[in-house]
Order: structure tokens, then sequence, then C-alpha cells
């Protein structure tokens, strides 16, 4: 009943948030454009976000493996308040810089550490399930967002868009005050975790299995900024779409893999997660190539339905795996480092895509992330049955850890958890 009630505030904590920051990051640029922000800097409130999240990432989730998981999220909650807060004003554009780098630097704490907490409460033959269904709270958000700003924005303008921000990110910071107990993991494993600095992780990964996720992750990442970046401008320029075509093409993959997250935590539980990764990310790389070769509104729609679906085939995979890798080295130091990777690839992928459609045209965009998705799972594949000869040879020694787990609770367990 316990992990019950902490998951339920959780789910409820991640879905305010996610909601509140995609309703205003669906408008932000438009609401810097209309301040006057041209070139540089437009462009730089959205890039320091970014590293933000990348460099504070790793040394984030080490610190909060020593301060303890309720203190972490609870500061990190506090941040979210006081730039929510701070959108409310008239502010400058120098000064809405600051605020979004104190976005990327709550971000970068919030995310590993809330799902460290939510993989604490999973035993290990549910691990991918429970994985999964928390993940609706933050795919579905994220469906709902951009509706929800836009009814906002014409009703009450961007005061009421960062009205409504701020609101959510209060409520969040109550229940989490109110259903996040005291006494969870924390200090204790970071004590168990003396090596579960950033830089130790590279030495004590061995196996290269940490190392293999990372190159998938960011090979995934970068696929999906590459094209959230450039599908939008094929779809206007060559297909000639409307925007509500346009826009239910980009809905689509996300509202496939908010339907299908469950049911495929259900078959991570029970199949290969390994294989699944490795089906799941392949598939999704190949359909990019065919993304400039679709002819029409029906024939796009087609494969943006099945790159979501195909995406959701790894996606609780490859959650259930970085668990068990954050059991070894430390859970949210692990995710931390993992989200520097998923942000990293977010943030090469534009600007790779930007070089390459000026000088060999939109279609190598497409070809390029599924050229790099290809790779991510090759590295992936050859760490996994390097890894698989290593457990052959040498009995696991991570074995009595997640034996304890299938039968702990979220209080005695390490936690954690990702989602990409």
């Amino acid at each position: 009943m316990a992990e019950r009630n902490l998951l339920r505030t959780l789910f409820l904590v991640n879905f305010a948030v996610t909601l509140g920051f995609g309703i205003a990051d669906a408008f932000f640029s438009t609401y810097l454009f209309s301040l006057g922000a041209r070139g540089l800097m437009l462009g730089l409130p959205l890039v320091c976000y970014s590293l933000a999240k990348i460099v504070c990432s790793p040394a984030l989730g080490s610190w909060s493996d020593r301060v303890g998981y309720r203190h972490a999220v609870l500061v990190s909650l506090a941040l979210y308040l006081l730039v929510s807060t701070g959108y409310l004003f008239n502010l400058s554009v120098p000064a809405l810089t600051v605020l979004r780098l104190l976005q990327g630097v709550s971000c970068a704490l919030f995310r590993p550490v809330l799902l460290a907490l939510v993989g604490s409460c999973a035993a290990r033959e549910q691990r991918a399930t429970v994985l999964a269904t928390f993940d609706i709270s933050f795919y579905g958000a994220l469906c709902l967002g951009p509706l929800a700003g836009g009814l906002l924005k014409d009703v009450f303008g961007f005061a009421g868009v960062f009205a409504a921000v701020a609101l959510l990110c209060l409520t969040a910071l109550v229940a989490s005050l109110r259903g996040i107990p005291g006494g969870l993991p924390g200090t204790g494993n970071a004590q168990r975790h003396e090596g579960g600095a950033a830089h130790r992780l590279w030495q004590r990964d061995r196996s290269g299995s940490y190392r293999a996720l990372l190159a998938f992750i960011f090979g995934r990442a970068f696929g999906i900024s590459l094209t959230g970046s450039f599908l939008p401008i094929l779809l206007t320029a060559k297909l000639g779409l409307t925007g509500a075509r346009s826009g239910i093409i980009l809905a689509s993959g996300t509202v496939a893999m908010t339907l299908l997250l469950r049911p495929m935590g259900i078959l991570s539980d029970r199949a290969p997660r390994r294989l699944l990764v490795l089906a799941g990310g392949s598939a999704v790389s190949v359909l990019y190539f065919l993304l400039p070769a679709a002819p029409g509104f029906y024939q796009m729609l087609t494969l943006t339905l099945a790159i979501g679906v195909c995406s959701v085939v790894s996606q609780p995979a490859s959650s259930a795996l970085l668990v068990e890798e954050g059991m070894r080295h430390g859970m949210a130091v692990t995710v931390g480092t993992f989200n520097a990777a998923l942000n990293l690839g977010f943030a090469a992928g534009p600007l790779f895509g930007a070089l390459l459609q000026g000088s060999l045209g939109i279609a190598a965009v497409f070809h390029a992330a599924g050229t790099v998705g290809l790779g991510a799972v090759l590295l992936f594949a050859l760490h996994s049955i390097e890894t698989g000869r290593e457990g052959a040879r040498h009995a696991s020694p991570t074995v009595p850890v997640a034996s304890a787990a299938a039968g702990s609770s979220c209080e005695s367990i390490p936690p954690y958890s990702h989602a990409a």
C-alpha cells in the first residue's frame, strides 16, 4: 500500500510538472519573438536550457545520492516554482535566459531522482511494467501540453499560460510535501556506492553494458531531435500539408507510444529485454530512411505511427536495463549521466541537421538520423554479446541485490529508472 501511494504521488507530480512546462515550452520561442528577440538572442535561452541539463545531470545525480531523494525532489520543485513565477513578470530577454538556465538545472535534478524513486518501488519481475505505466504521466502530459497551451494563449494570452505553469508547479510541490515520506534511499545508497561518482562509472563498467546504453540513447535522442526539427519543414515545404494535417502527423507517434507503454512494459518483463531494444531501435532507424520518400499525408501518417510503435518496443526494456546498471553503480548518478547523454543527443541533432540540410538537402537529414541510429544499435549489440560472454564466465555480483528487490519495499532497496 505504501508503494502504491508513493507511485500515485510521483505520477501526479511528474504529470503536473511535464504538463506545465509542456504548455510553456510550446510557445516559449513565440514569446521571445514577441519581445523582440532575434538571431542569437532568440536561440540563446533555448541553448542554455539544453546545456544546463547536459552539464548538471551527472553532478546533481551524485549529489542527490548523498543528500536523499525527498530533499532533492523538493529542491528541484522549489526551483521550478521560482522559474514559473518569474515568467509571470515582464522580464527582459537576458533575465528570461537566466530563468531558462535555472529551468535546465531543475530538470537535470528532477527527472533522474523522480524516476529513481519509481524504480525503487518496482519488484524485479514487474520493473518494466511499473516504469512504462509511470511514463504515461510524461507522454500523456506531452500530448496535452500544446493543446492546453494553445487554448490558454488564445483566451488569456501569455500571462494565462505562465499562470497555469506556476499553479501546476505549486500543485506538484504541495503533493510532494504531503506524499513523499522521509527516510527514502539516498544517503545510504551513496554509502553503498562510494565509487558511484560520474567520473568513476566508466572505470566500474568493465563489461561495457552501461556504455552500450549510453550509445543507444544518444543515437535515439539524435534521431528524435532531427526528425522533430525537420519533419515540419518536410511536411509543409515538400508535401504542402495544412497545419491541421501536419499537427496530426507530428502528434501521432507520441499518441501511439502513450497508448502502448503499459502493454509493452508487460512484454518487457517476459521477453529478453536486450532483444527488444535491438528490435525497436533497428526498426525506428530503418523507418527514418523512408520518411523523405513518403508521397502524401496517409503514407507519412503510417510511417510516423510505425515509428511510435517501434519506439515503444525499446522504451520499457531500456528503462529496466538501466535500473540494473543503477543497482551496480548508484541510482541517481547513473540516471543523471544517462540523461546527460540523452540531452547531448538532443542538442547535437538539430545542429548537425542544419549543416546537412544546407549542403545536401533535407532528405540527407533523415538519412543521417537513420545511419546514426543503426550505428548506435550496432554498438549496443556488440556490447550485449560481450556482456553475455562475461556473464557466462562469471557469476553476476548483482544477483543478490536484484533478488532482494523482488520482495523489498521502496524504502529498503536502491532506487532508479529512466525515460528516454
